[in-house]
C-alpha cells in the first residue's frame, strides 16, 4: 500500500516520538518533579471504579493475557508464517519481542521501582516499565503490521486493528485497575514496545532493502 521509503519515514517517526516519551518519563522518576501526581490521580480513579465483577473480570483477564501467551502465540504465528515461506516476517516477529524482553529486563533491573500497595493483587518483582504492557504493545503492533496486507477485506483489516487496540487497552487497564503498575509504568510500557518494534522494523527494511536476495533467500 505504501512505498517502502514512507514505510522508513513512518517507523522513524513512532521510533523518535516513543523514545523521547521514554526518556522523558525516566527523567521525571529519577527527578520525582512534574508526573508523579498522575500515579496518584489514576490511582484514586481506578479505586473509585473497582466492584467485585470487575475485578474479578479483570484478575482472569490478565492471568490469561501473560507475557508467557503472547510468547506462545508469536512462536505459533511464527510457525505458520515459515510454513506458507514468509521466513522474512517470521524472524523480524521473534526478533522483535526478543529485542523488547531484553530492553524491559534491562529497565527492570536498572531502576527497580518498587510496586504500588495493592489490596486485591500480589505480584512480585520490579514495577517499570509494565511487563504485561510492553509485550502486549509489541505483540499487537507487530500482528496490525505483518498482518494487515495479507488480509484482502476491509472488515478483516478493520478487525485485526480494532482487535489490537482493544487488546492493548485490556492489557494496560487490567493492570493499573488491580494495582500491579504505577500509570507511568504502563505508559513507558507501550513506549518501549513501539520503540522496540519500530526500531527492529527499520533495521529489517534498511538492511533487507538493500539485499533483496536474502530477503527472496530466507522465504524459499
Amino acid at each position: 500500500m505504501f512505498p517502502n521509503w514512507a514505510k522508513n519515514i513512518l517507523f522513524l517517526l513512532v521510533y523518535m516520538i516513543s523514545g523521547l516519551i521514554l526518556v522523558i518519563i525516566i527523567e521525571d522518576l529519577l527527578s520525582g518533579t512534574d508526573l508523579q501526581p498522575l500515579n496518584t490521580a489514576i490511582e484514586s480513579a481506578m479505586v473509585a471504579i473497582r466492584t467485585p465483577w470487575l475485578t474479578t473480570f479483570v484478575v482472569s483477564f490478565t492471568k490469561i493475557a501473560n507475557p508467557f501467551l503472547f510468547a506462545s502465540v508469536a512462536v505459533v504465528l511464527a510457525v505458520a508464517l515459515i510454513f506458507r515461506r514468509d521466513s522474512y516476517n517470521a524472524i523480524l516477529l521473534l526478533v522483535a519481542l526478543m529485542v523488547a524482553v531484553v530492553s524491559l529486563t534491562m529497565l527492570k533491573n536498572l531502576l527497580q521501582i518498587t510496586r504500588p500497595a495493592s489490596d486485591i493483587y500480589q505480584i512480585e518483582g520490579w514495577s517499570f516499565p509494565s511487563g504485561h504492557t510492553t509485550l502486549a504493545t509489541s505483540f499487537f503492533f507487530l500482528l496490525s503490521y505483518i498482518f494487515f496486507n495479507k488480509l484482502k477485506s476491509v472488515g478483516g483489516k478493520v478487525l485485526l486493528i480494532g482487535g489490537s487496540f482493544a487488546g492493548l487497552f485490556l492489557a494496560s487497564f487490567s493492570r493499573i485497575y488491580l494495582g500491579a503498575h504505577w500509570t507511568l509504568d504502563i505508559l513507558a510500557g507501550i513506549a518501549l514496545g513501539l520503540l522496540s518494534v519500530s526500531f527492529v522494523v527499520l533495521m529489517f527494511n534498511l538492511i533487507m532493502g538493500e539485499n533483496r536476495s536474502l530477503r527472496k533467500t530466507l522465504d524459499m
